[in-house]
């Protein structure tokens, strides 16, 4: 996910930096540099991708907004559900 797409997805869901850096267990600072795509934080851009995919998840169920679940989140989604509904047939 690109650090334009992760501002996008913050300001859709109408939260500041700082309180979508805490839901994803980041400082205000911290988040802020990730979002404006610091060098120094590329490294770790698998670890905040995974908190990111996970607030995405708890604010589209909080929100019963399916949209506001990433792609990935969306098809792992369904593949989980296919997975529960193919078990109890």
């Amino acid at each position: 996910m690109s650090a334009k797409a992760m501002k996008e997805l913050r300001e859709a869901v109408k939260l500041s930096q700082t309180e979508m850096g805490a839901l994803m267990g980041l400082s205000k600072n911290a988040y802020i540099d990730l979002e404006n795509d610091d060098p120094d934080w590329k490294k770790f851009k698998h670890r905040h991708l995974l908190a990111l995919e996970r607030v995405s998840l708890k604010l589209a169920v909080e929100r019963g907004d399916i949209n506001l679940a990433l792609p990935s989140v969306r098809r792992d989604a369904l593949d989980l559900a296919k997975l529960i509904t193919e078990g109890q047939a």
